[in-house]
Order: C-alpha cells, then sequence, then structure tokens
C-alpha cells in the first residue's frame, strides 16, 4: 500500500533541519511496512531529493527559474513572505504544481502536513483516506485571514480526521468554525506533539565537556533564531546567574542582532544536525525554551526540542506559551516560566540546578514520544483502521 504525505517543508539532505519531524513521520509509516511518497517544494539550490528507507522524495518546481524559488524553506514561509514579500508570489504556483503531481499519483491515504495550502490540495484529491496535520503556523495564518471560517471548513470536511501538535492549536482551530461544524468535527480532532528518534548511546560526558570547552553550568538553546524563540530573554536570564553559560543553537535572521545583545558568557555555535547536536545535548546541564507570544498573536506549537531535550534526560525551564504545558510539567520534568520573563527564567534555572529528580522524569515524558510509540497510532488515524 502506497501513502501519499504532502508538505510544503521537509529535509533538504541528511540532517538538515526544517521538515524533520515530517520525515519522522514519513518513517513511522513507512517501518510498519508501508511505502510513502512525499511530494515537497523543489529548494532553489540545485540539488538532488534525498534518499531515506522506505520514502520516496519528489521535488515539485514552482517557478520558471529554481533561483528564485524562495517562498519555502529558510526562516519558513512566514517569515520569509514578512522579510521578502516577492517570495509569496510562489505560492500559487506551488499549489497548482503540487495538484498536479498529486492527481497523478495513485495512493491509498495521503496525509498533508501544514494545511495551507495541501490539506487543501489533499481535499480535492480522489483518495480513500486524508489525515490533515495542522501547525502553529497553519492554525495562526488561518486567524489572520479573511476567509477563515471558510478556509477552516473546508480542511475540516475535507479530511477524515485532523491531528494537532498541542491542545491549544486544537481549540483554536475549532473556535474558527461555526457552533454546529464545531460539534460535527470535534471528534475527528486529535491531539499529539510531533515524535522524535530516541537518543544514541551516552558517551564519556566530563571528555565531551573538555572538548566542546565547557566549564561550569551550562544553559543550552536551540531553534531558529526568529523573534518567536525570545532568545533575548535567555540572555537576559543567564547575565543575572554569575557562574553560567548559554551556549545558543541554530542560525536564522535575528542572529546578528543577538550577537549584538549577548555578553562573555554566551556562545553562538550555529545550526546543530545528528551526532553532533546530541553531543551537546549529553554536554550541557538544562535546556531553556523561551520563547514568546507574538504581537500579531503568533506562539509556538510543541517544539520538538524539549523532547529531544527531555529525551537526554535534561531538565528544562520553557515559556509556557502555545503548548508547551501539554509537554513540560513543573516539578516533574522541568519548570514552566510566564513568556518574557528573564528573571523567571533566571530563578527557574537555579532550581533546576539544584533538582536531580527532574532527570528521570524528562527521560520518561520523551520515551512516550518516540515514533515507534507513535508510529502505530499515526498509522491508524491514516487508515482508519
Amino acid at each position: 500500500m502506497t501513502i501519499g504525505l504532502l508538505t510544503t517543508s521537509f529535509p533538504r539532505r541528511q540532517g538538515d533541519v526544517p521538515g524533520q519531524f515530517v520525515l519522522g513521520f514519513a518513517r513511522s509509516l513507512a517501518v510498519l511496512g508501508y511505502r510513502v511518497e512525499v511530494l515537497a517544494p523543489e529548494p532553489n539550490e540545485r540539488m538532488a531529493p534525498p534518499a531515506f528507507e522506505g520514502v520516496d522524495v519528489s521535488w515539485l518546481p514552482y517557478l520558471p527559474v529554481r533561483a528564485l524559488q524562495r517562498t519555502f524553506y529558510g526562516a519558513g514561509v512566514l517569515d520569509n513572505v514578512r522579510r521578502a514579500p516577492f517570495s509569496a508570489l510562489g505560492l500559487g504556483p506551488f499549489v497548482v504544481a503540487m495538484a498536479r503531481e498529486a492527481r497523478r499519483r495513485k495512493w491509498q491515504a495521503v496525509v498533508s502536513h501544514w494545511a495551507l495550502p495541501c490539506a487543501l490540495v489533499a481535499a480535492e484529491l480522489d483518495v480513500p483516506r486524508h489525515l490533515a496535520v495542522l501547525h502553529s503556523a497553519d492554525v495562526f495564518l488561518l486567524e489572520q485571514l479573511p476567509l477563515r471560517r471558510l478556509l477552516a471548513t473546508r480542511i475540516a470536511s475535507g479530511a477524515d480526521e485532523l491531528l494537532f501538535s498541542s491542545r491549544a492549536l486544537r481549540a483554536r482551530f475549532l473556535a474558527l468554525l461555526s457552533p454546529v461544524e464545531r460539534g460535527q468535527v470535534a471528534t475527528r480532532c486529535h491531539v499529539c506533539a510531533m515524535g522524535i528518534e530516541p537518543a544514541g548511546a551516552a558517551g564519556d560526558r566530563a571528555a565531551l565537556r573538555a572538548q566542546l570547552g565547557l566549564r561550569g553550568f551550562t544553559v543550552l538553546s536551540l531553534g531558529r533564531l526568529i523573534a518567536l524563540k525570545g532568545i533575548d530573554h535567555a540572555i537576559a536570564a543567564v547575565a543575572q546567574l554569575p557562574d553560567a553559560e548559554l551556549v545558543i543553537a541554530g542560525d536564522g535572521p535575528d542572529r546578528a542582532r543577538l550577537e549584538r545583545l549577548a555578553g562573555p558568557r554566551v556562545r553562538f555555535v550555529g545550526e546543530l544536525h545528528g551526532a553532533q547536536k546530541s553531543r551537546w545535548f549529553q554536554a550541557v546541564d538544562a535546556f531553556v525554551l523561551p520563547s514568546i507570544v507574538l504581537p500579531s498573536g503568533r506562539s509556538e506549537g510543541m517544539p520538538t526540542t524539549l523532547l529531544e531535550a527531555m529525551e537526554h534526560g535534561l531538565p528544562v525551564v520553557a515559556s509556557d506559551v502555545g503548548g508547551v504545558s501539554d509537554v513540560v510539567k513543573s516539578g516533574e520534568n522541568g519548570v514552566l516560566v510566564p513568556a518574557a520573563d528573564p528573571d523567571a527564567i533566571a530563578h527557574a534555572l537555579h532550581t533546576v540546578r539544584a533538582a536531580s529528580g527532574l532527570m528521570a522524569g524528562a527521560r520518561k515524558t520523551a520515551a512516550m514520544y518516540h515514533w515507534s510509540e507513535l508510529g502505530p497510532r499515526l498509522l491508524e488515524l491514516t487508515l482508519g483502521t
């Protein structure tokens, strides 16, 4: 049986950051014996589609000149368009290209990641089953559009099941529907954070710390360097802890601004992939996710970096935004703090430093989100079995 997967983001090469959880989703179905065919935007760099066991990837060209294909990847569609409005010109042609190619395929089921536009494309296909997976950018964008109720209704009616990465996103999507529609759709709306892979064998932590130049209490923050992530609040918090160091992993349009804010105990290490990322998770002492709610109302869904940190036994300090509280439980596996509050972050980091029992709670939480654990349920939602 072949399952189609429509997405606007997918790893362009081994270890690439964009769409890692979409790849994980596809693999979780493939290991159960299903062939998965992915349709994703063609990058503007010249490269062949990546090869993953059980997952066939096809790039979709959508503009006549490849170098102009800048709608997707990078900082993400919303931030790409905000910084370079001309990149929005690729949206319409991409929808046409995806619809044309998807109609040619013979799929027994289809999964759409990112409802706008993928769920709308999937809704028009002659496929027995459709699972729509909605993320934070989907729901936020729907809330901004003048035809939001019409679009939300079409997404809901065009999918057999809908999956949200947090309870908050599910509630916000249902609020876009009329009361009657809400009652009809609610039972088909499910919640589950995207999964993670199990951590590999642990190395010699003391040796790792020495190799990476770590000495005192070290806090890691990992993600795209954009305003939504609130990294400046983590920088301000660590400045209050005299013997602490903050390691910022990732890249993005805010990096230069953040580097100007950073003091001598803040290090920028760029994007981390695969074993390199795991080394840092093993070497540091805590993980911080200082995300905020933007003035526009945009916030996090449920970042998988939190689960990756917990998988390595790291206690986490995280802003109580979006779906973070679905996973982070203060006193069990980390500490929740108010958004945009460096003082609260600093106090919480001091707390987790002294709370050794949080490590076991973090690992126990992460184990529930291994792709191998989620796969059977995702397959059930996809196929309706």
